[in-house]
């Protein structure tokens, strides 16, 4: 099997508690009072493999209220483990003469015992280039994503 976009229904939250996880690592008050996601959330997964990637949240932008930057904070599930991930990313960028529409700068990788960086790298790089502009199930429009090999560091 491997990697899909998939809407988080009763099987996997019982199987992954993704409420619990997204409560443990960000403090939306939304998921605290009703326990549950107030829209269809979207995951990249591979079941055979145990893994997943999920945003938990985008975090705001400092200068204009109510308004969220590009940088995200992720989960990466792998084999029972919780990898933080903050991502950020621009749009339409070009590296090496090709002109991406997504290119995404890791800005730290956290709570990770099992995987070392260049495993995440790849992993990271196989699902998002899955998941695209937004995870959409049924997405046909073509979107090229690149992810940067490295770990830009964060003062998060």
């Amino acid at each position: 099997m491997a990697f899909k976009n998939a809407i988080i229904d009763d099987r996997l939250e019982k199987k992954y508690s993704f409420v619990d996880i997204c409560i443990k690592h960000t403090n939306d008050w939304y998921l605290r009072q009703h326990h549950k996601f107030p829209f269809e959330e979207r995951i990249v997964i591979d079941e055979e493999l145990d893994c997943w990637f999920m945003n938990c949240m985008y975090f705001d932008d400092p200068e204009l209220d109510h308004a969220k930057l590009n940088k995200s904070l992720w989960i990466l599930y792998y084999k029972g483990e919780h990898i933080r991930i903050i991502l950020d990313y621009d749009i339409s960028q070009e590296i090496d003469n090709v002109v991406y529409d997504k290119v995404y700068k890791i800005l730290s990788i956290r709570d990770n015992k099992t995987l070392n960086e260049k495993e995440i790298i790849a992993l990271l790089k196989e699902i998002l280039a899955v998941y695209k502009w937004d995870g959409a199930i049924d997405e046909k429009e073509e979107c090229t994503i690149y992810v940067r090999e490295e770990v830009f560091g964060d003062d998060e």
